[in-house]
């Protein structure tokens, strides 16, 4: 094999590994707070949220449906517990991120105002 077609190969599969990294971030679920509450992230790019509930007594999930662009997602928390989703959002838009437990007087905790927005660029 010539050194130059070689040298092309290991740069489109150097290219092709670094591109498969996924996106890291962090989230922070907390008394009735997403945090961020606004993530951006890239089309087409494995993303991997690594969630955290930062409520010691009250149990927390992080909720984002959209099926037909790659994404759904649950993580469900006890009060203290960590935990991850990886996803690949394939359709660029803005989706609704969210908790949907019910507080014992029976409101949702996005009703509450913990919900946020994943926007896939």
């Amino acid at each position: 094999m010539n050194k130059p077609l070689l040298a092309t190969l290991l740069a489109v599969s150097a290219f092709a590994v670094q591109a498969a990294e996924p996106q890291v971030i962090s989230v922070k679920l907390d008394s009735f707070k997403i945090i961020p509450s606004q993530i951006t992230v890239k089309a087409n790019q494995p993303v991997t949220l690594k969630v955290k509930n930062d409520a010691w007594f009250i149990s927390h999930d992080l909720v984002i449906k959209a099926p037909d662009a790659g994404i759904d997602i649950k993580v469900n928390l006890a009060g203290g517990e960590s935990g991850e989703a990886t996803f690949t959002p394939t359709k660029p838009g803005s989706y609704k991120m969210y908790c949907d437990k019910k507080s014992p007087g029976g409101e949702t905790h996005d009703e509450k105002g913990m919900h946020g927005t994943l926007i896939v660029e």
